[in-house]
């Protein structure tokens, strides 16, 4: 029964990681850069250079809450879990993101507070896809389910 528990604060803690970091990194990369770095001309359409710097987050993030996840659990069992609900929130997003998510065909002419940039913001639909294996592939990297580099 221990196994349960310490598996499900594992998945816990490592999503926490995952959606905190996440969270915090994007809002002072918005406060840091601002909205017309963000954002593409006129449009809540988010610009190049922020979907390179959401990649690259995303991968550091992942990776960490993997590592979380397998230091508190000390087995794959919670990572392959928390792996699973990477997926499962992540698809479920990208179908959000289709359905009718953003700003859309408004235009933007102001610089928006970090809250209604959250709120309005539109990826482009290939992002919302790989997001969620991007947040995968990074968790089982960090907790060591899949090796990398490895030692000679």
């Amino acid at each position: 029964m221990r196994n349960f528990w310490m598996n499900l604060l594992a998945v816990v803690a490592g999503y926490l990681v995952m959606a905190i970091g996440i969270g915090v990194i994007f809002s002072l990369a918005y406060m840091i850069m601002g909205a017309e770095w963000a954002y593409q001309p006129g449009s809540w359409d988010v610009s190049v250079g922020w979907v390179i710097m959401s990649i690259i987050v995303g991968i550091g993030v992942a990776v960490g809450a993997g590592k979380i996840c397998y230091l508190i659990a000390r087995n794959h069992t919670a990572t392959k879990y928390l792996i699973a609900l990477v997926l499962v929130l992540g698809v479920v997003s990208a179908i959000m993101m289709m359905i009718g998510g953003g700003g859309g065909d408004e235009v933007r002419d102001f610089a928006p507070s970090v809250f209604e940039a959250t709120e309005k913001s539109v990826q482009p639909v290939w992002v919302s896809w790989l997001n969620p294996l991007i947040g995968a592939a990074g968790v089982a990297v960090g907790s060591g389910m899949v090796k990398i580099f490895r030692n000679r």
